[in-house]
């Protein structure tokens, strides 16, 4: 199940949980649900938040490595045009590049194909006892002039381009791309909730009597005075105040 699904699931949860206080006829009892509700949500926002930020993480460093397959697919474009115009089997020529890249290292790979045409595959043409066709001279010329300083460029990030290639970069970028548009709708779906919750549960805040309030425990009694209108707000603390300006001073 992924997060989406997760999300989606634990809002039906806090769904069903509203509709349960809602239908809870003692104002305390419904209070405190809802301030249960509250909290679940604001728990739910903060995981779908942290998982939107580890995917767009995930995006940054994708997209910095589709980038580098683009643009090394661009060279290699240019390397199928001249493995066509050198080798009798340019497919084969392709593969024995890729086995060199994938087992030797740069400097290796670019010693061997400085050894000529023939290192990668079968070129064009015959070389019979040191009488070449003329297929064979264009291939030969066309290697040294076009194709040889084309792989000089592709092959130091070719074996790189290689592993990328096998761990599906491409793919993975679509994926993520996916997940943080599912995290975006969920964030957006969670926040449409909570206000709808934090709406009721400051109209039940404001609507409690004095002897609902006195049930309540004093982190309750914060978070009701923390939903109520500025001037309800000010209004208790006034009252505090002058409650404890008339409070007799204990005699030293």
């Amino acid at each position: 199940m992924g997060d989406s699904d997760n999300s989606s699931a634990a809002l039906d949860a806090l769904r069903a949980q509203f509709d349960q206080a809602m239908s809870e006829p003692d104002a305390v009892k419904r209070f405190r649900v809802l301030l249960d509700v509250m909290e679940g949500a604001r728990l739910l926002q903060s995981k779908v938040n942290k998982s939107l930020k580890e995917h767009q993480k995930s995006e940054t460093f994708l997209e910095v490595e589709k980038r580098f397959v683009t643009k090394h697919e661009t060279k290699l474009d240019a390397l199928a045009q001249g493995f066509f115009n050198c080798y009798a089997t340019p497919g084969k020529a392709r593969a024995a590049l890729d086995q060199l890249c994938d087992n030797y290292d740069t400097q290796y790979v670019l010693d061997v194909v400085a050894l000529g045409v023939w290192r990668l595959s079968k070129p064009l043409g015959f070389d019979l006892f040191g009488i070449k066709s003329e297929a064979r001279h264009a291939a030969e010329a066309f290697y040294e002039n076009k194709l040889h300083p084309a792989l000089e460029q592709a092959i130091p990030d070719h074996g790189d381009y290689l592993k990328l290639k096998r761990l599906n970069v491409e793919e993975r970028y679509g994926k993520v791309l996916e997940d943080i548009e599912m995290c975006r709708k969920a964030a957006a779906a969670i926040e449409v909730v909570l206000k709808k919750y934090r709406d009721r549960f400051a109209t039940e805040a404001k609507s409690m009597s004095e002897e609902d309030v006195e049930q309540l425990s004093p982190s309750e009694v914060v978070e009701r005075v923390k939903a109520l209108p500025p001037k309800m707000q000010e209004a208790i603390f006034e009252a505090q105040k002058e409650a404890l300006a008339t409070k007799p001073r204990a005699a030293h």
